[in-house]
């Protein structure tokens, strides 16, 4: 499964980190970043150049970042996204995300259609949970979006109700999928053998949380919470057997502010990284049995 790390302005701290760095190159991880996010840095982007700016060799996935847009109550101009892809110096690896119209899927085919004239590369087609593949059954690569709300599982349009949507497309198509902000270190497990690429900026999220993600679980930093309701906590015992080595003691977790928050973010990158290394314990979870359940069924 191909891995890619998402970012936003100025929050990617990870690049920073040597054995992360190291890991990454191994794996051939990519990094993804979104058109919408990034419009206030548009210009130093394509001054400085798309590698130069993000100090990355690397594979880079340019989502339009269509879905945040709509959220926002914005529609992205498809002029204005053009424009930006022509003077980025797009490199072989790379990949370029169709910009959706989000509700309106013959906008979004009309989109793709014009991206793939302009440039000489494949544009990557966007389906949204739950629509079917309709006019894109033909394409070897697809992108599943609009799945992030719902993999929030204690919420109706669950990640059990994603696990059941992608058999479906699984099972009507033989083409690779990406999904877009499901790969936490669990669902690239649950998923590992239904996408073709995933990418999560989750580690971001779960570090303000004061969340780690471990092969046991996610599990929270009690002393940077000071409060007892957020279930297990990260004890001494999951500490030493899974901290990266790059995390020299506990308290560098419960940090308040900047250095705390960077701590856990790395925690997260990190296994991100390594949790195939983990599949069989990660398999054995009762949630990540019941997706694949899901899944197959």
């Amino acid at each position: 499964m191909k891995l890619y790390l998402g970012i936003v302005p100025g929050l990617y701290p990870w690049l920073e980190e040597v054995k992360i760095m190291e890991k990454m190159k191994k794996l051939d991880v990519g990094i993804i970043f979104s058109f919408w996010n990034f419009r206030k840095k548009t210009s130093e982007i394509i001054q400085s150049g798309l590698k130069e700016f993000f100090s990355w060799d690397g594979s880079i996935i340019v989502d339009s970042g269509a879905y945040s847009a709509f959220n926002s109550g914005v529609e992205i101009s498809i002029s204005k996204y053009v424009q930006f892809l022509k003077r980025i110096n797009l490199g072989s690896e790379d990949i370029v995300v169709n910009l959706d119209s989000i509700g309106n899927p013959r906008k979004s085919k009309r989109n793709w259609e014009l991206l793939n004239r302009k440039f000489a590369m494949n544009i990557l087609p966007v389906v949204h949970y739950p629509d079917n593949l309709n006019y894109y059954k033909s394409e070897k690569y697809i992108g599943l979006g609009g799945v992030v709300p719902a993999l929030k599982i204690n919420q109706k349009g669950s990640v059990y109700e994603i696990a059941e949507w992608l058999g479906i497309l699984k099972s009507s198509s033989d083409c690779f999928f990406h999904g877009f902000g499901i790969g936490s270190p669990y669902h690239q497990i649950a998923f590992l053998n239904h996408l073709y690429s995933i990418d999560w900026i989750g580690w971001r999220r779960n570090a303000a949380m004061c969340s780690c993600y471990t092969p046991e679980g996610s599990v929270y930093i009690h002393e940077a919470l000071y409060k007892k309701k957020f279930g297990k906590g990260l004890n001494q015992r999951l500490f030493e057997c899974y901290s990266p080595p790059f995390i020299e003691n506990y308290e560098q977790l419960t940090l308040r502010g900047t250095l705390g928050w960077k701590n856990r973010a790395l925690w997260n990158v990190w296994w991100f990284l390594n949790a195939q290394e983990f599949k069989e314990k990660v398999e054995n979870s009762t949630y990540v049995k019941r997706l694949q359940k899901l899944i197959n069924s």
